[in-house]
């Protein structure tokens, strides 16, 4: 973690977590497979993970980094609603829509 500079943590972690929701929603191609996969439960633990960052940071973050963070939030918390409503399809891999016991991400919940 050496190439992570002081003041880097957050959009660093936000733009992590934000690729990973990304390809478990199946919204873009796995970059060493090249295949589209579909994990709607990782894509909710990003999600989740995010929102704790969020939480705990309260406070020690900078205008930029809340912005950055609450826009990354609200993006991954739409796109995983859409992906929700979507069918599930015959031979995917992982968790699925139908397959998740809480469609929502665990803070949404409350």
């Amino acid at each position: 973690m050496s190439d992570v500079k002081t003041g880097r943590l957050i959009p660093y972690l936000s733009e992590m977590f934000r690729l990973q929701a990304w390809l478990s929603m199946g919204k873009v191609a796995n970059p060493m497979s090249g295949e589209v996969e579909r994990d709607l439960r990782i894509a909710r633990d990003m999600i989740d993970l995010l929102g704790e960052l969020e939480s705990r940071t309260e406070g020690h973050r900078s205008e930029d980094e809340t912005r950055l963070l609450r826009g990354v939030l609200t993006e991954l918390r739409l796109n995983y609603m859409e992906e929700m409503k979507k069918p599930e399809s015959s031979g995917e891999g992982g968790e699925t829509a139908s397959g998740n016991a809480d469609p929502k991400p665990a803070e949404d919940a409350e």
